[in-house]
C-alpha cells in the first residue's frame, strides 16, 4: 500500500515538473527545407555575420563552410571524430568533439587547425557535449550536454568554471546565443528554448516541426536555421514569433 502511495506521489511530482517546464508557448512551423546530402549527418549550424556564411559540422568529424543556401564553399582539411557544436567568435572557429572530449580551435580565414583543448567530462562517450556557443553577458564559452542535461561554462582556455544542471527538457542537442539571450534546442521535445543567459531559466518555449532537430541558428535577417542529422535537412524558419501572455 504505502509502495503504491508512493508510486503515485512520484508519478505526480513528474507530471506537474514535466507540464511546468516544458509545454512550450507556441508553434513554430518551417517554411521549406534543402537537403544538405554532401554533409553527413550535420550535427550543428552557426551564422558568421562576417562572411555571411554558415559553418556546419558533421557528426563524421568534418567542419564545413556553406553558403546561405546550404551548399559547400570548402572544408577544413584537419578532422575529428564526432563533432557535435559549432561556434564562432572574433576571427575563429570554435568546434566541440564529444567522442574524444575535445574542443578545436580552427582560423576562419584558412580553417587551419591553430589549437586543441582537452575538455574535462566522464559519462558514456554519446551523451556528453552536444553543442558550443558563447556568452556574452557572463563572457564565458558554454557547451550543453544530452545526459545529463546541463549547462557547462569554461573560460577562453576552456578550464572548468561552473555546471548548472537544467529540467526544462528532456534532453538538449544545440545552443545558440542571439540578440543577449541564450537559446536551446531540444531533440526529444522538439522545440527551442529562450534563456536568461545570467541565470539559464527558461523564459519562452517554441515548439517545431521538425524530426530529430539536433543545430540551431540565427542569420543576418533573423531567421531561424535547424539542422536534422537523421535526415540530413536544413530548415528554414522565419523569424520566431512574439509571444502574448
Amino acid at each position: 500500500m504505502r509502495f503504491s502511495v508512493l508510486l503515485v506521489l512520484l508519478f505526480s511530482c513528474f507530471l506537474f515538473s514535466f507540464k511546468g517546464n516544458s509545454v512550450p508557448n507556441c508553434k513554430f512551423k518551417f517554411e521549406h527545407f534543402r537537403s544538405l546530402n554532401k554533409i553527413p549527418e550535420p550535427s550543428d549550424i552557426v551564422y558568421d555575420k562576417e562572411s555571411n556564411h554558415f559553418f556546419i559540422v558533421s557528426d563524421h568529424g568534418i567542419l564545413f563552410e556553406c553558403d546561405l543556401s546550404g551548399n559547400i564553399i570548402r572544408k577544413a582539411p584537419e578532422e575529428g571524430l564526432d563533432f557535435e557544436g559549432v561556434e564562432v567568435k572574433d576571427s575563429f572557429v570554435y568546434v566541440s568533439d564529444e567522442t574524444p572530449r575535445k574542443v578545436y580551435k580552427y582560423r576562419k580565414s584558412d580553417l587551419s587547425l591553430v589549437k586543441t583543448y582537452q575538455v574535462s567530462w566522464g559519462g558514456a562517450l554519446n551523451r556528453a557535449f552536444e553543442s558550443i556557443t558563447y556568452n556574452y553577458t557572463k563572457k564565458c564559452f558554454l557547451l550543453v550536454s544530452q545526459e545529463p542535461v546541463s549547462i557547462i561554462e569554461y573560460d577562453d582556455n576552456f578550464k572548468e568554471i561552473e555546471r548548472y544542471p537544467f529540467h526544462g527538457v528532456r534532453d538538449m542537442s544545440g545552443a545558440r546565443w542571439y540578440k543577449d539571450k541564450l537559446y536551446l534546442l531540444s531533440n526529444k521535445d522538439e522545440c527551442i528554448i529562450k534563456c536568461d543567459p545570467a541565470t539559464y531559466a527558461p523564459i519562452e518555449y517554441y515548439k517545431i516541426n521538425v524530426l530529430n532537430p539536433e543545430g540551431l541558428a540565427f542569420d543576418a535577417f533573423d531567421n531561424v536555421l535547424i539542422t536534422s542529422d537523421d535526415l540530413q535537412r536544413l530548415y528554414f524558419f522565419k523569424n520566431l514569433p512574439t509571444i502574448t501572455n
